[in-house]
């Protein structure tokens, strides 16, 4: 069984600090005193979601958005979904509470709902969205979080808000996001609470928890999905993936609006060089790096303001959405190919 000290020295974070990573509890106490509060996160992260979700031009043909504060926040909720991530991985501290607390609610049903007004009156004004079991125990709501996505899902949920929120298209016509829109909207703003919860149950005098190398994760998480896939009977490309491939070259022919599109066969130094690459590289790097890369175009271009190609751009950005997808399902589709050769695994 894995350590907790082996699990995130194999787990990359995008942007949380070694101290953090060490001491996500000194974290969480300065994020909630020093940082910000709860109602001004909360109501940044609604506006880089409805910037996502909304078209930024107006009736004079205006182009409205407001770069640096979403990649701000984009760059905030990041970091706190890195340290949650963290914590639910360690068993401590103890973040139950017991019913003689202010904050616990008496019903742990979810079918009884939110009492927001009992809430707002008494003791639990900030905790608006947290279903009662979780504001009793919100290692609950961690683990169903993460079960919901795993780390890389989510820093990939928020790299795509972030990009919709730059571009005039929304985000609910075009992304692999439209149909699961409204629950990762409930999810990100339960992590707010959940932050701040948490930094409310810790008491200032605390003794900080410490990553060490001895130390075992809680043995009630799920598997890890780090853990290596199953072998499968041979190496060769799947259907699946083939059929992704053909239908992701046939966008590229949008300039010809009456084409037909028929089978796309590939040749066979194609096939060769694709399966080349993907044994050489693999997918989840390749994917993490491009973000990266693409991420940082971004964050250029909400600095300089938008190009005088602001109409291909909009065309490249949705084609870097399915380039992404592609790379996910390379990543899934050749998991059990070899991989001791393959560049950029021992990052993951």
């Amino acid at each position: 069984m894995k350590t907790i000290h082996e699990i995130i020295q194999a787990t990359h974070f995008r942007y949380l600090e070694e101290k953090a990573i060490q001491n996500p509890i000194l974290f969480i106490k300065q994020f909630c005193s020093l940082e910000t509060e709860i109602e001004f996160f909360r109501a940044d992260v609604q506006a880089l979601v409805h910037a996502s979700a909304t078209r930024k031009t107006d009736h004079g043909e205006k182009f409205y958005v407001n770069p640096e504060d979403y990649v701000y926040t984009h760059r905030q909720m990041t970091t706190v979904i890195e340290v949650l991530w963290i914590l639910h991985h360690h068993a401590e501290p103890n973040l139950s509470i017991a019913n003689t607390h202010p904050l616990y609610q008496k019903s742990t049903w979810k079918r009884h709902g939110i009492d927001v007004k009992a809430r707002i009156n008494n003791h639990a004004p900030h905790y608006r969205k947290l279903e009662n079991q979780e504001v009793n125990n919100i290692r609950t709501f961690l683990t169903d979080f993460f079960l919901y996505q795993d780390l890389n899902k989510w820093r990939e949920t928020l790299d795509d808000l972030l990009a919709y929120a730059h571009i005039d298209d929304s985000i609910l016509y075009e992304s692999r996001l439209s149909y699961e829109f409204v629950p990762i909207c409930e999810y990100l703003e339960k992590i707010v609470e959940a932050i701040f919860l948490i930094g409310e149950l810790i008491p200032a005098d605390h003794q900080e928890i410490r990553i060490t190398e001895g130390a075992t994760p809680d043995e009630n998480l799920p598997p890890s999905h780090s853990a290596s896939a199953t072998e499968q009977d041979n190496d060769d490309f799947t259907n699946t993936l083939i059929n992704y491939l053909t239908t992701y070259w046939s966008h590229l022919e949008e300039d010809e609006p009456n084409f037909q599109f028929g089978a796309i066969l590939f040749s066979e130094a194609l096939e060769k060089e694709l399966l080349l690459y993907f044994e050489t590289f693999d997918p989840t790097f390749l994917s993490r790096n491009f973000r990266r890369v693409y991420m940082g175009y971004l964050e250029h271009l909400f600095n300089t303001g938008t190009p005088y190609y602001h109409e291909e751009l909009r065309i490249f950005t949705a084609h870097m959405d399915t380039f992404f997808e592609l790379l996910d399902l390379a990543a899934e589709e050749t998991a059990h190919w070899p991989q001791e050769n393959r560049l950029g695994r021992e990052e993951d």
